[in-house]
């Protein structure tokens, strides 16, 4: 909203100034003439200014209005706040590390999922650094890396999850690194999802 105000408001500015020069121009070749009110459909310099005047104002206006919509709608977002202070958590994070949280799951069965799982998350808690592989994975030789680089990690466990060879490594890092883990099932067939004795079932023994 305050980019396009300010577009606009310069626009206006720039348009005042160009009818400002071209009305002294006419009136100092065409002097006590009507020539400058049948171009520019001003006959004294004072209507183009009062017009530029009442544009800006009208713009401004229109601004103040949609910063308050705008002020209103982030305002309604739900976001966690401390009892304490009624203000959001300050999400600090160890030294070394890059997220607050690491997003581990299988393209097939929980992509959608994890992608609402993270934009909920931002908008609860504003600040959050979450990894996930479509917004922040460069290397797939380097999923450890990025394991060691995230505070917690979380299984998504869904149908073919334990299958996943990377999703085996990211495990293994996660337990072989002591990350605090925590495990979200999808339990509904149509999304993927399975009872957890079915994806127990396709979990490694030695994972189990």
């Amino acid at each position: 909203v305050l980019a396009v105000a300010t577009s606009l408001v310069l626009l206006l500015l720039f348009l005042g100034a160009s009818w400002t020069t071209t009305f002294l121009g006419i009136e100092e070749r065409h002097p006590d003439t009507e020539e400058a009110a049948a171009i520019l459909g001003f006959g004294k310099l004072n209507g183009i200014v009062n017009s530029m005047l009442v544009l800006v104002g009208v713009t401004v206006l229109f601004f103040l209005i949609g910063a308050v919509i705008v002020a209103r709608r982030v305002a309604m977002i739900p976001t966690i706040r401390l009892a304490s202070t009624k203000q959001p958590p300050e999400m600090s994070i160890g030294t070394g590390l890059t997220w607050h949280l690491f997003l581990s799951h299988i393209w097939s069965t929980g992509q959608d999922a994890v992608g609402n799982i993270k934009s909920e998350l931002q908008l609860l808690v504003p600040g959050l650094k979450i990894f996930l592989d479509v917004d922040d994975l460069k290397d797939i030789g380097s999923l450890e890396e990025y394991i060691q680089h995230s505070q917690v990690i979380l299984f998504f466990l869904s149908c073919g999850y334990f299958r996943s060879k990377n999703c085996l490594r990211e495990i293994r890092s996660s337990l072989e690194q002591s990350k605090p883990i925590v495990l979200v099932q999808e339990a509904d067939p149509d999304k993927g999802g399975g009872t957890l004795q079915a994806l127990r079932g396709e979990c490694p023994d030695d994972l189990q």
